[in-house]
C-alpha cells in the first residue's frame, strides 16, 4: 500500500516527536524526468500512519546550496527541546537546519555552511542517517557516505549542540561488506542494525562495528533507501517505490513510499509480511482471513512479539495489558468474532473488546480457561455489540495471574450462503 500519492515522496525517514509520526523526504519533482530531479525536501506528519498532512518544505535556496535541483537524502533528529534537519547537496555534502518552533518547522540553515563537506573523508559526504543511542548520555552520532568503488561508511559522534562533530569520523567495518549507499542505524536487544537499500542489513554490538552482513529481509520491485521507526511499541519499516508501479511503463524517478510491520525474530534476523506490503499498515478489513496478533497498531508496554511456528504470537500479557487495531472496516453489525488465544496460568482470563481505547464502550467479552499451556493456542468466539462499519478494536485483558494470556489472532466468522 502506497501512501502520500502524487507527491514524489521518497527517501523516507520518520521519526517520532510529541506523539507524532513526522516524515522527513526527498521529493521527485514530477513524472517523466530522465533522472532524479528533486528541486526541495518535505516534512509530513501523521498521527494515524494512513493519513499524512503536509507540514513544511525546506528550500535549498533557503540554506548555504542556492538553487539546486539534486536535493538528496535528508533525517532528523530532536535535542533540548530544538529540532534539526539534515540535507545532502547531491553526493557531494551534508547540511543542518534547525527548528525552535517544533518538528514541523520553519528551519533556518543552522551553520552557512556544510556540516560534512566535500572532501572532509574519502568517500561521499550524503544521505546522512543521525542516530541518538539508549546510553545515559543518550549520545548522538551521524553516519554516512556509500561502499562502491571499495569506500566505506564513515561515523563520528555529534556534539551536545548536534551541529558540530565531537570527534573525527571513523570508517565503519563491514564483514562481508556490499556496495550501496543510504545507510541507516537501529537498535534493538542491545544489538545495533545497519541496513541500506535492498534491504540489505547488517549487526554488530558496537556502533563503530565491525558489522556482519545477515542478508536481506524482504523484497519488493525497488525496495528504496529504507529505514526503520517504532511507534506505540510496533516496529515498522518505510521504504521507496515507483509512484506507477504496475503500469506498462515504470517510472523509477518519480517515487513514492510505503510502510511495512517488521519482526525480529529471535536470533535477531529481521522478517516482514508479504501482505501486508498490498495491505498496508494501520488499516484492517473484516473480510480478511485472519488479522495477526503482531500487526497492532499500538500495544500497551510489556507485550512483545515471540516466535513460533505460525509466524509470532503477542506475549508480556499482563493484567490491563491491551493491543489495539484501529480501522477495522467492513465490520458487520452484532458481528461474531473468533480469537486465538493461549492460557497456562491455571487462573481464569477476560478478554474485553472495547470501542476506540482500553476505555471505550464494551462491545463484548470472552473468558479463558486454562489451554493446557501458553504455548497451546484455543480459538474462543463471542458475537460483538457494534454497528456496521468501521471500528477501533482494543482487547484488553484482566487475570489475577502473573502472565494472563497468549495472543495469536483474530478473524470474523464469514457469513455463509
Amino acid at each position: 500500500m502506497r501512501i502520500i500519492h502524487n507527491k514524489g515522496v521518497c527517501d523516507p525517514h520518520v521519526h517520532i516527536f510529541n506523539g507524532k509520526a513526522y516524515m522527513f523526504s526527498t521529493h521527485d519533482r514530477c513524472p517523466g524526468n530522465p533522472d532524479f530531479r528533486m528541486d526541495d525536501w518535505r516534512i509530513f506528519s501523521s498521527d494515524d500512519l494512513v493519513n499524512w498532512k503536509y507540514e513544511y518544505t525546506l528550500r535549498p535556496e533557503d540554506t548555504f546550496m542556492g538553487k539546486f535541483n539534486k536535493c538528496y537524502a535528508t533525517d532528523a533528529a530532536e535535542r533540548n527541546g530544538k529540532y534539526y534537519f539534515y540535507f545532502s547537496q547531491d553526493q557531494d555534502c551534508t547540511g543542518v537546519a534547525v527548528s525552535d518552533n517544533g518538528p514541523g518547522g520553519p528551519y533556518r540553515d543552522a551553520l552557512g555552511k556544510a556540516l560534512l563537506p566535500k572532501g572532509l573523508v574519502d568517500t561521499a559526504c550524503y544521505d546522512p542517517t543521525v542516530f541518538i543511542d539508549d546510553d545515559e548520555a543518550k549520545t548522538p552520532y551521524i553516519m554516512f557516505g556509500y561502499t562502491v568503488f571499495g569506500k566505506q561508511y564513515y561515523i563520528a559522534r555529534l556534539n551536545e549542540d548536534m551541529i558540530s562533530l565531537a570527534e573525527e569520523p571513523r570508517p565503519i567495518d563491514r564483514i562481508e561488506g556490499w556496495d550501496s549507499d543510504a545507510c541507516w542505524i537501529t537498535k534493538h536487544n542491545g544489538l545495533y542494525y545497519l541496513n541500506t537499500h535492498c534491504s540489505y542489513y547488517a549487526t554488530s554490538d558496537n556502533i563503530y562495528g565491525p558489522y556482519t552482513f545477515r542478508g536481506t529481509f524482504m523484497s519488493d520491485y525497488t525496495v528504496d533507501h529504507g529505514t526503520f521507526f517504532t511507534y506505540h511499541n510496533q516496529t515498522y519499516f518505510t521504504y521507496g517505490i515507483p509512484e506507477n508501479l504496475g503500469d506498462k511503463v515504470i517510472d523509477p524517478y518519480y517515487r513514492t513510499t510505503k510502510i511495512v510491520y517488521a519482526h525480529y525474530k529471535e536470533n535477531g534476523n529481521i522478517v516482514t509480511d508479504e501482505f501486508i506490503k498490498i495491505a498496508g499498515v494501520g488499516q484492517y478489513d473484516a473480510s480478511w482471513d485472519v488479522i495477526k496478533g503482531e500487526w497492532f497498531f499500538a500495544a500497551s508496554d510489556g507485550i512483545y512479539k515471540k516466535e513460533n511456528a505460525d509466524g509470532f504470537e503477542m506475549r508480556g500479557i499482563r493484567n490491563g495489558s491491551y493491543l489495539y487495531f484501529q480501522n477495522v472496516s467492513n465490520i458487520r453489525q452484532n458481528a461474531p468474532i473468533e480469537v486465538r488465544l493461549s492460557n497456562g496460568s491455571g487462573r481464569p482470563c477476560s478478554v474485553e473488546i472495547r470501542e476506540g481505547s482500553p476505555f471505550g464502550a464494551m462491545l463484548g467479552i470472552i473468558s479463558v480457561g486454562d489451554t493446557g499451556g501458553f504455548d497451546r493456542y484455543v480459538t474462543f468466539s463471542t458475537e460483538l455489540e457494534n454497528t456496521y462499519g468501521t471500528h477501533g478494536l482494543c482487547f484488553v485483558f484482566r487475570s489475577e495471574a502473573e502472565e494472563a494470556a497468549g495472543f495469536e489472532d483474530f478473524n470474523f466468522t464469514k457469513v455463509r450462503p
